[in-house]
């Protein structure tokens, strides 16, 4: 049996556009510094003014493990890009998991993991 592996895994610790144009949006896993509260909010689109995929949400950083959603399947449409708003007083890491859709059949690209 296998799983979609959506793309190598990128760490980002401040708010970015994580991808630009249409892709799935599979889930996300959180690291904290253990004291700071992180706020993350998750957009289709390339900056915070796209619409809201993930509400806002404060993430409880005194669980001193990974917090977030994985498992996304088929995932959340973004027909734009994907954009992640990272708050925290404190060190936050977090690791988005998407799939870009391929523009010539309108399939998603996947790569494969065993």
């Amino acid at each position: 049996m296998y799983s979609t592996l959506s793309t190598t895994p990128t760490k980002i610790t401040s708010s970015t556009t994580v991808f630009t144009g249409a892709c799935s949006f599979r889930g996300f896993l959180i690291g904290t510094d253990g004291v700071n509260d992180p706020v993350i909010t998750i957009y289709d689109g390339t900056s915070n003014a796209g619409a809201e995929i993930v509400p806002t949400a404060t993430y409880d950083a005194s669980q001193l493990g990974l917090n977030g959603v994985t498992g996304l399947n088929p995932g959340i449409k973004c027909n734009t890009g994907l954009y992640i708003e990272i708050t925290c007083a404190g060190t936050v890491e977090l690791v988005p998991f998407w799939v870009a859709f391929n523009p010539n059949n309108g399939s998603l690209n996947r790569k494969l993991w065993f």
